[in-house]
């Protein structure tokens, strides 16, 4: 399952994936990105998935990216995740050439939201 987090406002939303994510939680937050999008234009955007299991991460992420492909694009984005994410694991990549991107440690979650928020 996933949750939006408290701390987003406006042009920056942040979710935690817990868990598993299922196909109909996946559609119901690529459906919220999509409309938050429409709404304010590009956004920053902080995932947490510090918690996230049995999907794999950079399998989340690749499907993310291909169905939004074609929205307004993400000004920063913000992974937090376990250390594997930054060394040597999955290598993210961004579809959008203006799009900034930076990984964090589940101890540097509000370094992220303060990064994410510019």
């Amino acid at each position: 399952m996933y949750r939006i987090l408290d701390e987003s406002e406006a042009g920056s939303v942040g979710i935690r994936v817990e868990g598993k994510l299922s196909v109909e939680e996946y559609d119901l937050l690529n459906a919220y990105l999509e409309q938050l999008m429409q709404e304010v234009g590009p956004i920053n955007f902080l995932c947490d998935l510090a918690t996230l299991e049995g999907e794999n991460g950079q399998a989340l992420w690749e499907e993310m990216t291909d169905h939004l492909r074609n929205a307004q694009a993400y000004q920063r984005i913000a992974v937090v995740g376990n250390r594997r994410w930054s060394e040597g694991g999955p290598k993210v990549s961004v579809p959008w050439p203006s799009t900034q991107f930076k990984y964090f440690t589940p101890d540097q979650t509000d370094e992220a939201w303060h990064w994410v928020k510019g």
